[in-house]
């Protein structure tokens, strides 16, 4: 239950962030903003076991922190792409140090496969790094070409609609391309994840 309560809090914070970040901004916050995230990715980073994410999260925080000491506002917009960043290099990583990131999620559940599944669940890895790749750029792009207003919408709303849109087109396709799979509903696959998918990011699922 506990992990549950985490999961959604940490979801609330994430679409939260976005119009929190515009109001903090135009008050002159945006400084102690950046530390705080900084902090929390070099905390994230250290707890990592994977030598290329704690790499990374050095990276990402050096970054914020010149934002900060450089007092550049730009840099609160550019921590949504910081975070699909981090998330293109933690699927990624996956891809050329097997088992993909998938895989290892829903070998938590389901430990033994039948022929097919752990090829999909590479298939489906990269689909989310490509995912999480594009909108980097987009999230990095848009406080420049469209402003604030639509850069909150999209990093607050949008990414996240496109994001359950992915989930839930992937839960049907699953259906379709394995007809005789048991494939458990959304609900019970979110539940288990929210309590058990963190065991992954600890380094316990080879």
């Amino acid at each position: 239950m506990g992990n549950i309560i985490k999961a959604v809090g940490i979801a609330f914070v994430l679409i939260a962030y976005p119009f929190l970040s515009s109001y903090l901004a135009e008050r002159g916050f945006a400084n102690l903003e950046l530390l705080v995230f900084a902090a929390l990715t070099l905390w994230r980073g250290f707890k990592s076991k994977m030598m290329a994410l704690r790499i990374g999260s050095l990276l990402f925080a050096a970054l914020l922190l010149a934002g900060a000491y450089f007092a550049n506002t730009y840099f609160v917009w550019l921590v949504p792409s910081i975070a699909y960043l981090w998330l293109t290099v933690l699927f990624g990583h996956t891809l050329w140090i097997p088992p993909s990131l998938c895989e290892r999620l829903v070998r938590l559940q389901y430990p033994d496969f039948i022929p097919g599944i752990a090829e999909y669940l590479r298939e489906l890895t990269w689909v989310w790094t490509l995912f999480f790749a594009v909108n980097v750029v987009v999230c990095a792009v848009l406080p420049a070409l469209a402003g604030q207003k639509i850069w909150a919408i999209y990093t607050g709303v949008i990414a996240y609609m496109l994001m359950g849109l992915l989930g839930v087109g992937e839960w049907f396709y699953r259906h379709r391309r394995f007809p005789n799979l048991e494939i458990p509903s959304m609900q019970e696959t979110f539940a288990f994840m929210a309590t058990h998918g963190h065991k992954v990011f600890k380094g316990e699922q080879s």
